[in-house]
């Protein structure tokens, strides 16, 4: 689904955009001047009548719907030309300076765990950023032409919507007990989804325009890795304090790049670097056969749980 877009209309002799129903906000001394629209949401509104430039700037869904949880074509187009009714201006062929793209998918497990168990891998040359406020609930990977962001998409709704607003989505779908995770590519040079050519509004609706944007979405995630997984054993009694250490133990060792036996060695040589002074050769001997007891109980899965790969494709439809 297309959410937020920055537009600017390079406008001819003949255009004159009508303001009338815009607010003003600011003038800047670069010549542009600030307004905004009022639908669901405002969409910011920049004009700069000296360098004939027009700018939309926000995201026309929530400014047409209120929400961004569903998303249609038709419905972006009405929006579009809705505003074209009110400014006067054709707005297609608008170039795109910065777009958001992104698919909203229903989990297994709460968003945090799957945002909390990804990382870029390390050649992708992506920046791994939260904020403590979001409490694991969003994550983003800012990198040269995209930033990339994963996030809690019914937390968002939570904190966002009112009450009215609210039961308009639960009627397109939402599901408030759900759990939806939202994936999402922001487009810092749009160009490079086009071999350095600009892009056009026009291009964001067309079916073609919209494959590429789904296999780029996908391309995208797999700039990232699903952490690898422990299977978690079904029987308390297979479920001890220190069951539990261990699996906590390994689990993060795998996803750092060691395998079993390194991690088995690297408790043993803990073990070893004890004074015999506190546990004797047979203490640590005895200790050794506990560990190993213990990681002979250990079973990675052979896929991560965590990998949404199967699941973008079925939200992108990708074939």
């Amino acid at each position: 689904m297309i959410d937020y877009i920055k537009a600017t209309k390079h406008l001819q002799d003949k255009d004159n955009p009508f303001l009338g129903h815009c607010t003003f906000e600011a003038k800047y001394s670069s010549g542009w001047g600030k307004y905004y629209l009022q639908g669901c949401e405002k969409l910011s509104v920049w004009y700069n009548p000296s360098s004939l430039l027009l700018r939309l700037e926000g995201s026309s869904m929530y400014y047409w719907q209120g929400h961004n949880f569903t998303y249609s074509k038709k419905d972006f187009v009405s929006a579009i030309k809705h505003i074209e009714t009110i400014l006067q201006v054709n707005l297609w062929d608008a170039m795109i300076e910065v777009f958001e793209y992104g698919t909203i998918m229903e989990v297994q497990s709460k968003p945090k765990d799957y945002i909390q168990h990804h990382t870029p891998a390390p050649k992708e040359g992506l920046t791994m950023n939260e904020k403590p406020k979001d409490k694991g609930g969003f994550r983003w990977y800012d990198g040269k032409d995209v930033s990339l962001k994963m996030y809690d998409a019914g937390r968002n709704l939570q904190h966002k919507q009112g009450l009215q607003r609210k039961s308009i989505i639960e009627e397109s779908g939402w599901n408030p007990e759900g759990d939806y995770l939202k994936w999402e590519a922001h487009y810092l040079r749009p160009e490079i989804l086009n071999h350095g050519k600009g892009i056009l509004l026009a291009n964001l609706v067309n079916p073609n325009w919209e494959y590429i944007f789904k296999e780029d979405l996908y391309v995208q995630y797999k700039r990232l890795i699903p952490m690898k997984s422990i299977s978690t054993p079904s029987k308390k009694s297979e479920l001890s304090t220190a069951d539990i250490i261990v699996l906590q133990l390994v689990e993060s060792s795998l996803n750092e790049g060691k395998n079993l036996q390194e991690v088995k060695k690297m408790l043993y040589a803990r073990i070893n670097s004890i004074s015999d002074d506190i546990l004797t050769k047979a203490d640590k001997d005895s200790r050794k056969r506990q560990i190993k007891a213990l990681l002979e109980k250990i079973k990675e899965e052979p896929e991560s749980k965590w990998d949404l790969s199967a699941k973008l494709e079925e939200a992108l439809k990708i074939e």
